[in-house]
């Protein structure tokens, strides 16, 4: 009898660890935020014009100047603000994740760069209505540190949208960039930009906190726009803000921005950049 009951025993011990296995096995990674959901591709803009091909002079280029000038500004402070936290966003993601418990997921890597070698790690954890997800990095070499939360941020369990928080640096750890991006269809439809930083590092060109570029697609004919609001600190105007709309198939546009030329209308451009008067 005694036998018979430990034998019992050992086969419903052994039927839990299989059901505990068998969970364990049918967990999976969460769904990886996007690439494009930390960098969007500011060039196609500014790069895929067809004035470049047109060698008149006699006719002005000053609304498609000012609306690429603009914008090359923002790929500017974005490209050094993300310069790291893309390249690392975009290694991690390319590597297997380890389920480290409690419903969170590990993705690491390593690398090298001028002297100095990186350990990246991000952690996905499912909770009840979203995924969290954190940045951590560490540094040997020059001007070493140790780990710190780099970036952190949500995505929807679905996938199809999330925010990102980016900290300044290991010596300055405070928040100086939101994202906030959304999907159409398998796409990154919509990315916002809002710089958070409060502090004033003393350079005249730093942007004021709450300053954006959005930048998304339309069902219009042009079908891709940008909505930038903002102001340096070497500004006396406060809130300057542009819109943008052009087709990313025949790249004429139009742009309005009150504060350069004084007035609230639309000013367009051609498909190789010239001034036209709007319809």
């Amino acid at each position: 009898m005694k036998k018979l009951s430990l034998n019992l025993l050992l086969f419903v011990f052994g039927v839990f660890l299989c059901q505990s296995c068998d969970k364990s096995d049918k967990e999976t990674a969460p769904q990886l935020p996007p690439y494009e959901s930390m960098a969007i591709d500011f060039g196609e803009f500014t790069t895929n014009s067809k004035s470049a091909l047109d060698i008149k002079t006699t006719e002005t280029k000053v609304n498609f100047t000012v609306s690429t000038l603009t914008v090359g500004y923002w790929n500017l402070v974005l490209g050094i603000t993300l310069a790291v936290p893309v390249v690392t966003f975009y290694q991690v993601i390319n590597q297997t994740s380890k389920n480290i418990g409690d419903k969170t997921w590990q993705w690491e890597f390593d690398g090298t760069g001028l002297a100095n070698t990186y350990h990246a790690r991000l952690t996905g954890t499912i909770r009840t209505n979203d995924i969290k997800w954190e940045m951590y990095v560490s540094k040997s070499g020059i001007d070493a540190h140790d780990e710190f939360l780099w970036y952190e941020g949500t995505s929807a369990l679905d996938g199809n949208s999330g925010q990102w928080v980016l900290y300044h640096s290991y010596a300055l750890q405070e928040a100086v960039l939101r994202i906030d991006w959304s999907k159409t269809g398998n796409e990154v439809g919509s990315v916002k930009y809002t710089y958070v930083r409060i502090s004033d590092n003393g350079e005249a060109n730093q942007l004021t906190n709450g300053s954006y570029l959005q930048y998304g697609f339309t069902g219009n004919t042009s079908n891709a726009f940008y909505t930038i609001v903002y102001n340096t600190r070497n500004s006396a105007e406060n809130d300057m803000a542009v819109n943008i709309e052009w087709s990313t198939t025949e790249y004429n546009g139009r742009i309005k921005a009150l504060h350069y030329f004084k007035n609230s209308d639309w000013h367009c451009w051609n498909n190789m950049g010239y001034d036209i008067v709007c319809e």
